[in-house]
């Protein structure tokens, strides 16, 4: 993904990029790690830090750059997304004060989405961009490596978190694939530190979620190169090769977590639990949540972030039952307030139908318009990404939930500016605005 070098920076010279880019590195870092000042509102203590400013501040520019400009690129999906950020926010009203401080903290983030498409509005913008994602990637590599080795191994959030650096590694690494897939020769720079730091990214933070989005990604471009009729034996070997490179690396470091096979296909257990890990909790949580979305199914609990027990607490005798033989820690666990623990069931309970109906929209308008300029537009690797970030998404979500400050929740809203904007970057009118 070269460029010549003296326009490297060219884009950097538009302040309002400028805040746009600086907004998407702080939300990449846990909101708790940053400094902020506590201001009272409404008897709760609200954290105000640099990355609320830069969100706000590129919230405003967008909005008037978009205004300037009256043409707003992949439109349908920018309104379908702010659309679940006001249903977020407004369902929070009911709760109180804590709910709807971290559902703002979550809807801030939207503030990506209207950056990727007021400003990465060409080429060497969206470039600058990918750029971006792949350097923050690399930092975070070299941290979580310098981490591992002094820790003795196992697994490393770096300073992110682990789920999150690996749902980062597999942006990074789709920028690189991209390239492979979009054109012979060398990838260049960029495109082969998104590889290598991409693939150790999802290694160290050893998410079985983002390994499934790897999976996902990796047959969505190759799907794509079948469909374009372009696909490379060699760019197919670099795929096979960094995907089964990750995933032992990965799975060594989950042996521990891995019960779910011998549940399967091992030995009857010798004792209640032997066998379980995080995959047992998560199946607990799973069934807690879907009894609060029957109990309330069209609009769910409203947005919490984290339920209090009043919404959940009466569903954990039967949880009991119906898991006698998990640890008694995983039930201790949902003591005090429910954790959500991936996105879908998340929005289910907390937003009901309403909630999952508008997101299978969000799902529906972003993967139409992925495939479409990855299958149609011009053979750019910026063509590739958008698709192929999805899929990643879609693995990432299924370990995580959607929560303010988070990483994965700002990966969220940026994928949803970049499909919705690329297609007016690669020029492909059948997909414009």
């Amino acid at each position: 993904m070269p460029r010549p070098p003296r326009r490297a920076f060219a884009p950097l010279r538009d302040l309002s990029f400028t805040v746009f880019l600086l907004a998407v590195v702080l939300s990449l870092l846990r909101a708790r790690d940053l400094p902020s000042v506590e201001v009272g509102l409404g008897g709760a203590d609200l954290s105000v830090g640099p990355v609320d400013l830069a969100l706000v501040a590129t919230a405003l520019l967008a909005g008037w750059r978009l205004r300037a400009r009256r043409v707003v690129p992949g439109r349908s999906l920018v309104l379908a997304a702010a659309a679940f950020a006001a249903l977020i926010a407004v369902s929070a009203i009911p709760n109180g004060v804590d709910a709807l401080t971290s559902a703002g903290r979550l809807v801030e983030l939207f503030a990506l989405t209207l950056g990727a498409v007021a400003f990465a509005e060409d080429r060497d913008r969206l470039v600058t961009l990918l750029g971006v994602v792949v350097g923050f990637c690399v930092v975070a590599v070299a941290w979580g490596a310098v981490e591992f080795v002094a820790g003795g191994g196992g697994r490393q959030g770096s300073f992110m978190g682990e789920h999150d650096l690996a749902a980062l590694g597999t942006l990074a690494l789709v920028i690189g694939f991209a390239t492979v897939y979009a054109r012979p020769g060398r990838p260049g720079s960029i495109a082969l530190a998104g590889i290598v730091a991409g693939g150790f990214a999802i290694a160290l933070g050893a998410s079985l979620a983002s390994l499934l989005g790897l999976y996902l990604a990796a047959a969505v471009l190759v799907a794509l190169a079948l469909g374009r009729r372009s696909l490379r034996l060699s760019a197919l070997l670099v795929t096979l090769g960094v995907v089964v490179a990750v995933t032992g690396a990965t799975l060594t470091l989950r042996t521990g977590e891995l019960g779910f096979i011998q549940e399967w296909f091992g030995p009857e257990p010798e004792r209640p639990g032997q066998y379980a890990a995080s995959w047992s909790q998560r199946l607990i949580f799973a069934y807690v949540g879907g009894r609060v979305f029957l109990d309330r199914p069209v609009l769910g609990t409203g947005w919490h972030g984290e339920l209090p027990a009043e919404d959940y607490a009466r569903y954990l005798p039967d949880a009991r039952a119906r898991f006698p033989d998990q640890p008694a820690q995983y039930f201790r666990d949902l003591e005090g307030t429910f954790i959500p623990q991936q996105t879908y069931d998340q929005i289910l309970l907390e937003l009901g139908l309403v909630g999952g109906l508008l997101f299978l929209l969000i799902a529906f308008l972003a993967i139409r318009r992925g495939l479409g300029v990855g299958l149609r537009a011009p053979p750019l690797e910026h063509a590739l990404v958008p698709a192929g970030w999805l899929g990643g998404l879609a693995g990432a979500l299924a370990g995580a939930a959607l929560f303010g400050g988070s990483p994965v929740a700002s990966i969220f809203w940026l994928t949803l500016g970049v499909v919705a904007v690329t297609p007016h970057v690669v020029g492909d009118r059948r997909l414009r605005p």
